[in-house]
């Protein structure tokens, strides 16, 4: 896993950390047993603190997506999948609000939302059956 973070942004660069993280999990980009960067290495690359590095560690393992064994480094949990369902959820639960607060800002109903996204999955669908 490779890790950015950006330093203007108002999310603290360690819950920028976590995100990643959980998005990988919820991906599927990580399972269970796939090992992170070690907090040096992450630290180093990304020139910040390895506290900074350690806090976000920390926060992944109290949520029980990662478990750290000391000399072997921080692997993806085996019930990370489960909490990624809830992350997953989530995530795209705050999509279609910022989707629904736009199209409201644009004047669109509700009717001509579902209708756009319904359009655009049969889309999307037909563009990854041609890909296959």
């Amino acid at each position: 896993m490779r890790f950015t973070v950006n330093p203007t942004s108002s999310i603290p660069i360690y819950a920028q950390l976590i995100d990643q993280v959980k998005h990988a999990v919820a991906s599927g980009r990580l399972g269970p047993g796939d090992v992170l960067p070690s907090l040096r290495e992450v630290a180093e690359r990304l020139r910040i603190s390895p506290l900074t590095v350690k806090k976000a560690y920390g926060e992944l393992e109290a949520l029980g997506i990662t478990a750290t064994e000391h000399g072997r480094g921080t692997f993806i949990r085996a019930g990370a999948s489960a909490f990624s369902d809830e992350y997953r959820r989530e995530a795209l639960a705050q999509a279609v609000d910022r989707l629904l607060v736009e199209a409201h800002h644009l004047g669109a109903s509700a009717e001509d939302v579902e209708a756009l996204v319904r359009e655009r999955g049969r889309m999307l669908e037909r563009e990854a059956k041609e890909r296959t």
